[in-house]
């Protein structure tokens, strides 16, 4: 999911993830999404979050890209309330 003010990357699906098993550290300039995978009791990274006052789109995909993970890069606010907007309208919620 873009975020407004964080790119994002996804190294796992959160369905994989026990639910409310999720926290966030931190760690330098670099914010980790830590979980529980489902059946296991050791936590392990979901996402990275790459604040945009901290790191450009390309360091961040860089970043992700050697990770392994998916990259999503910040969305301003007006363009993500156009998704949501347009989300709900194709769930027929509008």
């Amino acid at each position: 999911m873009p975020y407004p003010n964080e790119h994002s990357c996804r190294l796992k699906d959160p369905s994989l993830f026990q639910t409310d098993s999720f926290r966030r550290i931190s760690q330098g300039k670099l914010s980790i999404i830590i979980g529980k995978l489902k059946g296991h009791v050791e936590t392990t990274a979901q996402a990275y979050r790459y604040p945009t006052d901290q790191w450009s789109e390309d360091e961040a995909r860089s970043h992700c890209e050697k990770e392994g993970g998916t990259f999503h890069p910040a969305q301003s606010s007006e363009a993500l309330l156009e998704a949501v907007k347009a989300e709900l309208a194709k769930r027929g919620l509008s």
